[in-house]
């Protein structure tokens, strides 16, 4: 009779976990069609083509920005210096575009700037054991200290014929720099997904202590969660360079609550172990159809951020207690 009991009790706990992965899995596309209804209703320009695919191509800063931050939050963590290295990812590819550098070397010199801040920030992380929010709150600092200093707070123009054609081109009925990010959307899904360094990287997020009775590097691990999120901060400078047609000394700092409020939209668990890839790229796709069709609805800019904290909150509540 105990053995039954506990049987039934053990059965329940998996269903109850079951029926709770895949409502989280479920949350941000249905948001997002929830979101296109009601907006489509308020407005009849909503859900032509010319806007959807504009709002789709909005949502590569937010899109690249939300699976980097998934590599910090999976390990139960946080990178709050994105939106610094990667205004200082766009001085870097400013002003080596203006030196004559070349478009392909400044690329990849923006998404070095990523990646360095991303091994500052592992390093102390993983070997030094600071807290995490610490760590990228100090970085986020210096690399906007640095970039301020280096560009004197100047935006750098830089117009660049391949730049134009990404930006405004289409292959077929999508935009390309939609489909690139789509491109590095999958190349991150199988890292997680099919890959030893994904499961290493969930491991690490759900048991530190039982990881490294595995015989895992945590540090190691650590290293690679943040080289990641550093890695997309510089990729998504790019893509604003692109957009804007300069460099960005003063990124917006809001960019951050949004990759984190898009993350945990996604089903990836604040308390780590936890994590999708394709969850946080529709969530920051819907905080972009949220903007729009707030927008177009004639709602005032200023409600916008109040709308990002409310979904945070609100996903956070949902996560409550979750391990």
């Amino acid at each position: 009779m105990l053995h039954d009991t506990r049987a039934g009790r053990l059965h329940r706990f998996a269903r109850a976990a079951s029926l709770e992965e895949t409502w989280m899995k479920a949350t941000a596309p249905a948001a997002l069609v929830l979101a296109g209804i009601v907006f489509s209703m308020l407005s009849p320009y909503f859900a032509t083509w010319r806007n959807v695919n504009g709002m789709l191509a909005d949502a590569a800063i937010p899109v690249l920005l939300a699976v980097g931050m998934t590599f910090a939050v999976m390990l139960a963590g946080i990178d709050l210096s994105m939106a610094g290295t990667m205004a200082l990812a766009s001085v870097v590819f400013g002003l080596s575009y203006t030196a004559g550098w070349g478009l392909a070397l400044s690329c990849l010199l923006s998404i070095g700037v990523g990646l360095v801040v991303g091994v500052v920030n592992g390093l102390f992380v993983g070997r030094v054991r600071i807290p995490d929010m610490i760590v990228t709150l100090g970085t986020m600092g210096l690399v906007q200290g640095i970039g301020l200093i280096v560009s004197r707070g100047i935006p750098v123009p830089v117009s660049d014929p391949v730049l134009q054609a990404v930006a405004s081109s289409s292959l077929g009925p999508f935009r390309y720099n939609f489909l690139i990010v789509v491109l590095v959307v999958v190349v991150l899904h199988v890292m997680l997904t099919h890959m030893p360094v994904g499961t290493h990287l969930l491991s690490v997020g759900d048991n530190v202590e039982a990881s490294k009775a595995m015989g895992l590097r945590v540090p190691r691990v650590k290293l690679i969660g943040y080289l990641v999120c550093g890695a997309m901060s510089g990729l998504a400078a790019v893509f604003m360079v692109l957009y804007v047609g300069s460099t960005q000394p003063a990124t917006n700092t809001d960019y951050v609550m949004k990759a984190v409020a898009a993350t945990v939209l996604g089903g990836t668990s604040l308390f780590g172990g936890r994590a999708t890839i394709w969850g946080p790229a529709l969530g920051a796709v819907l905080l972009t159809v949220v903007q729009t069709g707030l927008t177009m609805a004639g709602v005032e800019a200023f409600y916008e951020p109040a709308v990002v904290g409310v979904v945070v909150l609100a996903a956070a509540s949902m996560m409550r207690g979750r391990r």
